[in-house]
């Protein structure tokens, strides 16, 4: 059965208006930054003309091979095992007639495949009994005098591994009929008019009049005999012998694609100006013999008008980074960026262009100093988040060193064919707030309160249940460390975002925490900054709140904040042996609970008892907060 293949624009800022495509209309445009989550590689999109997916990796090559579309973050492609990364296209304007590039916009394929008259309910796909409109972007039922747009079905199909396929409409009209589906059945879905379940809503074959209710349809049960074909749409192919069973999803729910997303900072020496010249020209320099690159650096030195000795110091730490590929880890990428946001640092510009990080430390105010040790003021910050895979049904969290062994294993969907040496990446420029807690104080608050072991240890078990259920191994464990720093960030997103004005979606937390090993000292600090990727930070607002008069009002209040919720004495009084997949103790929407944006965890691991100490009545005992010495 054909699809039409078309292409849908990606946007930066600046691009706005609707354009035609080389004579045909686009299918509509997102945001450059939701192809890397939201409407990655396989998810399934709603746009102006209907329902599509973005396509694989092996179609965006031809779009994505401008030079201005490469970028780099040398310490997350050493974790990736990828020699570079590459932006997501944006369409470009061919003159005043409107016209678009069709060569610079994302292509994606029509998902599903089915579709609805909204008028006489026909179901059905391209060809029968739809046709395709005139610009080529929609389906069009032609039964009622002048042509009718349709709409795609509701209903998918998905199985854990990833694999995604059209809902069997004719199997299932047909299930309970003796001998099967009839020849060339002709299909419409109606409701029955008494309610908005599911259960009034049926398929109907006008060729035999047989008809099956929708009711029972999201049932494990109810595809009982079927087998997943394996079908990958954003690759063009399928895999047999797939042994996972289907499952009936709606088309837009949220757990039709859960994107498997790496991220790291530019901090020093990658964020220093002489590095980010070398990582520029890295694609000729990583390919010349050792005596042919003095003179090539030579001339950057002279076209840049900086010293040779500083390029070249750029060049080896750049090879050195280059030979940890399989080596680097996140664990270790995090404490650097720890010990980085833990330092001052503010590099010169050199040859015109601009360090990528800035960091101001200062000790806390002297009201908070008893709980924190150190502030840091993040005047300048890139992330880089590149999008590795991808799971259906259920988050598949895995680290990026683990990334293409779960590949391998079919736990996480690959976005190309092939292995490709890049991947599809944003980046983030802005601004941040940096917190550090008192490690000495942490330790003997856990030491002082025996009783929170046996609630943290509930919450261990469960972690560890479910990834043994889904088939990953975590890298960390739920420690009291955890859930205090974790808590904490999401209290003061919620109290920047009520006192200070800013949305919860723009504030993203990014989280160092592990206990003490041989390698590294222990690490509880959290850095909360500008999450967008389509703007430039917040012009200083965000930095300005590390000043010590903002800084102590914000955090006092927001421990106030937390020792009262809409929803107590149910929230603080919650069993965490019931928390199922959430594995959190006391959080709810009213208290802790942010948007999924800005929580690295999906508003998993939280619990408000370690800010303010448990209720008297708790059967794990009664303990003190972390903070619980505030004075009213």
């Amino acid at each position: 059965m054909a699809t039409a293949k078309k292409t849908f624009r990606s946007r930066a800022p600046a691009k706005a208006g609707p354009a035609a495509v080389a004579g045909v209309e686009p299918l509509g445009k997102v945001r450059r930054s939701q192809l890397i989550a939201t409407y990655g590689i396989g998810a399934i999109i709603d746009l102006e003309k209907g329902s599509f997916m973005p396509m694989g990796l092996e179609d965006w090559e031809s779009a994505t091979r401008l030079p201005s579309l490469t970028i780099g973050e040398a310490r997350l492609q050493a974790q990736l095992g990828v020699s570079h990364f590459r932006l997501p296209p944006v369409s470009e304007d061919l003159g005043p007639s409107g016209r678009v590039d069709p060569a610079h916009s994302a292509p994606a394929i029509r998902f599903p495949a089915w579709h609805e008259c909204p008028k006489c309910h026909r179901i059905g796909t391209e060809g029968d009994p739809f046709q395709l409109s005139a610009d080529g972007s929609q389906l069009e039922c032609t039964a009622h005098g002048r042509p009718v747009f349709t709409t795609p079905v509701r209903f998918v199909l998905a199985c854990r591994k990833g694999h995604m396929d059209e809902f069997p409409w004719a199997w299932w009209a047909h299930r309970r009929r003796d001998g099967g589906v009839c020849d060339r059945p002709t299909l419409e879905l109606k409701s029955r008019g008494k309610s908005a379940a599911l259960a009034d809503l049926y398929v109907h074959c006008q060729k035999c009049g047989s008809s099956e209710s929708m009711g029972d349809a999201f049932r494990p049960e109810s595809l009982k005999g079927t087998n997943c074909y394996g079908r990958r749409p954003w690759l063009h192919d399928r895999q047999p012998g797939c042994d996972s069973p289907p499952r009936v999803i709606q088309r837009g729910a949220s757990n039709a694609h859960f994107p498997v997303v790496a991220s790291a900072l530019s901090i020093p020496p990658v964020s220093e100006a002489t590095f980010q010249i070398i990582e520029g020209h890295w694609m000729t320099l990583g390919a010349l013999p050792a005596e042919a690159v003095a003179p090539v650096l030579t001339n950057l030195a002279n076209t840049y008008d900086i010293p040779l000795d500083a390029l070249m110091a750029a060049y080896r730490e750049k090879q050195k980074i280059e030979g940890t590929h399989g080596e680097f880890t996140d664990a270790g990428s995090r404490a650097e960026e720890y010990a980085a946001l833990s330092n001052d640092r503010d590099d010169p510009i050199v040859g015109g262009i601009a360090p990528q990080f800035c960091n101001a430390v200062s000790d806390p105010p002297e009201a908070i100093a008893r709980w924190f040790d150190l502030v840091g003021a993040v005047s300048r910050l890139r992330e880089v988040r590149a999008l590795a895979g991808f799971s259906r049904i259920e988050p598949f969290p895995v680290s990026g060193e683990r990334i293409a062994k779960a590949i391998q294993d079919g736990q996480v969907s690959p976005l190309s064919k092939t292995a490709r040496n890049w991947l599809p990446a944003a980046e983030i420029r802005g601004e941040g707030m940096f917190l550090r807690f008192r490690t000495e104080t942490v330790d003997a608050w856990v030491e002082a309160n025996p009783d929170i072991s046996a609630r943290v240890r509930v919450l261990e078990t469960r972690s560890a249940a479910i990834a043994n259920d889904r088939g990953y191994l975590r890298d960390y464990r739920i420690t009291a460390r955890l859930l205090l720093v974790h808590s904490f960030a999401h209290a003061l997103i919620r109290t920047i975002s009520i006192d200070c004005g800013y949305s919860s979606s723009a504030l993203r937390e990014r989280l160092y925490v592990s206990d003490a090993d041989p390698l590294r000292p222990a690490m509880n600090g959290v850095l909360i900054y500008t999450g967008s990727p389509d703007s430039e930070g917040s012009l200083g607002g965000l930095v300005r709140l590390a000043d010590p008069k903002q800084l102590e009002r914000i955090v006092l209040q927001t421990i106030r904040n937390a020792r009262w919720c809409g929803s107590d004495p149910v929230c603080l009084e919650t069993d965490p042996a019931q928390s199922g997949d959430r594995v959190s103790g006391a959080a709810c929407h009213c208290c802790l609970l942010v948007p999924e944006t800005a929580c690295e965890k999906f508003n998993r691991e939280l619990d408000r008892t370690m800010l303010v100490g448990s209720p008297e009545t708790s059967e794990f005992g009664h303990w003190q907060g972390y903070f619980d010495d505030l004075a009213d």
